[in-house]
């Protein structure tokens, strides 16, 4: 029976790691098909159910689209559309249930704009029909996908996620292995001892076998023994008080006794050489203590990547090559904006009337020098790229705003850099980084607009006081030189220069050292009249087509010319030199022309 017993034992074992062991995978599937929306988001808390990232499967009829971006930015883009959100797995079902993926719907617009080309995503896969991928995000933070055909049609939901089993094999089955081989070794050692039995004879009855020579002489019976003639093998009764002579021949039981511990112990060790891994302690889903804490919900993460700055900055290159080939300022919308855009049309009108006007340094995608972007992911978002390719006499600063989710980076502002500026070093990974109005002083030596307008003054006359805070450079000096040769070398004229700021055109981007990168635009006019009455001033074929008609003027000519300002203003605390204004970088076009009454 210890036999029959241990070898079912065994069995079982044997049968709880094959044929009824659990699956090395789950898979989870969407149970009730969800409303159909244009938009799908899958959430990261399909990947919640095990350590290494699951394989998640889409299938839709058609082509689609899985957009990866930021969980943040997944969810400003869908904004009030309708869309479905797949939130995570429900492992806790019933014995004869799958896995299911928890599908949550939102109402709200039934279409939206195709988001395949945001500046948002850092990756785009297109599917045909069915889409097989592994969870995979790039850093730490919050990531999300979003599935989408073209904003107009029904976003796939038809999903699967698969994962590793992580539940061990049944804890039955190292105990059913030791048992089953105890009861193995107790059955073998009760059919030996049979055996043994039946070799020697029967035992008990009125006579006594005949002891073979040789062999061992029997046990004496002891005082008050009853049954004469008793043989080694049959269990004498004897009084409480007697001893036997010698030792009875029960130690074969002992030695069988410490056989089977023997065997057990090597049966102990054959099995913790053997043993399924799947009978081993389970892992569990908790981090070790060696793992990092969960970041905290308000830790900031960078609003780009520098993945999506080359795309975004490859783009807004292209949109600026196509604008300046054509001349066109149309060509340039998509991704140029502001007074980027007006600097350039201004440039566009100028040279198809003059074409020995200079075309403007183009923007380059690359290299990319330096790059900060904001801080704060809410819209407006606002970034800074310093890049030199070819065609640039220097770097140029370029500013870009993105308006909202679903619109694009564009450039509102850019300017070559003057011989011999230096920036801080940036990248988009620092923080700290923020838009600053034009009257904002906080943390600064002087507020963004006030450096304007007092840069404005000091490139108009070189000796006004605002050059006791502006740092010396060769570009300004350039400009003072241009402005005092036309005075002392127009005989017949008289010149006058004056600056003020564009209305609005100031913002201010603080660096993470404190300091800040300041923008903004110059209305210049230069002014020139007859220095005899009677006097004439003649101007120039461009600026006669300007005005309308005509080159000659006796009262004179007012030529405002459009400039861009790129400012370096210091943190506060900064003293000596230190503490000075620098200009990194300036740009000009002639705007208009008007003669005077």
């Amino acid at each position: 029976m210890a036999l029959l017993l241990g070898i079912a034992a065994l069995l079982g074992a044997s049968g709880l790691q094959t044929i009824w062991a659990p699956p090395e995978t789950m898979t989870a599937s969407v149970g009730q098909d969800p409303a159909e929306a244009p938009l799908t988001v899958i959430t990261s808390g399909i990947d919640a159910v095990d350590e290494d990232p699951v394989e998640f499967t889409l299938t839709g009829e058609g082509s689609f689209n899985v957009m990866l971006g930021r969980e943040r930015d997944v969810q400003a883009w869908v904004g009030d559309a309708a869309h479905n959100t797949v939130t995570g797995i429900t492992t806790d079902v019933p014995r004869d249930e799958a896995p299911r993926i928890e599908v949550e719907h939102s109402e709200g617009q039934a279409t939206v704009p195709n988001p395949k080309g945001s500046d948002l995503w850092l990756d785009v896969q297109e599917g045909q029909d069915r889409l097989e991928q592994r969870w995979s995000v790039p850093s730490d933070g919050d990531w999300a996908l979003l599935v989408a055909r073209d904003g107009t049609e029904p976003a796939p939901t038809e999903m699967t996620v698969t994962w590793t089993n992580r539940v061990g094999d049944s804890p039955w089955i190292v105990p059913l292995y030791v048992i089953g081989g105890l009861l193995v070794l107790v059955g073998l050692a009760l059919l030996a001892w049979a055996l043994v039995r039946r070799v020697r004879g029967p035992h008990g009855g009125s006579g006594s076998p005949a002891t073979p020579a040789g062999g061992p002489t029997p046990p004496r019976t002891t005082p008050g023994a009853t049954g004469a003639g008793s043989t080694a093998g049959t269990a004498s009764r004897t009084s409480a008080d007697a001893v036997p002579a010698r030792p009875a021949p029960a130690a074969p039981s002992r030695r069988t006794a410490r056989g089977i511990g023997a065997g057990l112990a090597v049966l102990a060790l054959g099995l913790s050489g053997v043993a399924p891994a799947g009978a081993a302690t389970p892992a569990t889903a908790e981090a070790s203590p060696s793992a990092p804490a969960d970041s905290p919900d308000d830790q900031a993460y960078p609003v780009l990547t520098d993945i999506q700055l080359e795309r975004i900055l490859g783009k807004v290159s292209q949109t600026v090559k196509a604008g300046d080939s054509a001349q066109d300022a149309k060509k340039l919308r998509p991704r140029v904006a502001e007074h980027a855009l007006e600097m350039r049309s201004l440039n566009y009108r100028n040279r198809k009337i003059d074409d020995s006007v200079p075309a403007p340094e183009p923007v380059a995608a690359s290299s990319v020098l330096s790059a900060v972007a904001v801080s704060e992911p809410s819209f407006p978002r606002t970034a800074m790229a310093i890049t030199e390719g070819e065609g640039n006499s220097t770097p140029q600063i370029l500013m870009l705003r993105q308006d909202s989710a679903r619109s694009q980076y564009r450039l509102v502002a850019n300017a070559p850099m003057t011989p011999g500026a230096q920036l801080p070093a940036g990248s988009l990974d620092q923080a700290g980084v923020e838009v600053l109005e034009s009257a904002d002083a906080e943390g600064l030596v002087m507020a963004p607009g006030h450096a304007v307008t007092g840069t404005a003054r000091y490139l108009s006359d070189s000796g006004d006081d605002f050059s006791q805070q502006f740092e010396p450079n060769p570009y300004v000096d350039a400009v003072h030189e241009y402005q005092e040769g036309l005075v002392a070398n127009a005989g017949d004229a008289r010149f006058t220069f004056r600056r003020q700021s564009v209305p609005d055109s100031v913002v201010g981007l603080r660096l993470a050292d404190g300091s800040a990168i300041v923008f903004g635009d110059l209305y210049a006019r230069t002014i020139a009249r007859p220095k005899e009455a009677g006097g004439t001033v003649i101007v120039d074929e461009l600026a006669a087509e300007l005005r309308g008609g005509g080159r000659a003027t006796r009262n004179g000519v007012q030529m405002t010319y459009r400039e861009v300002l790129a400012l370096h203003v210091p943190a506060a605390g900064a003293s000596g030199d230190d503490a000075r204004i620098s200009l990194v970088g300036m740009a000009d076009e002639l705007r208009t022309v008007n003669f005077l009454y």
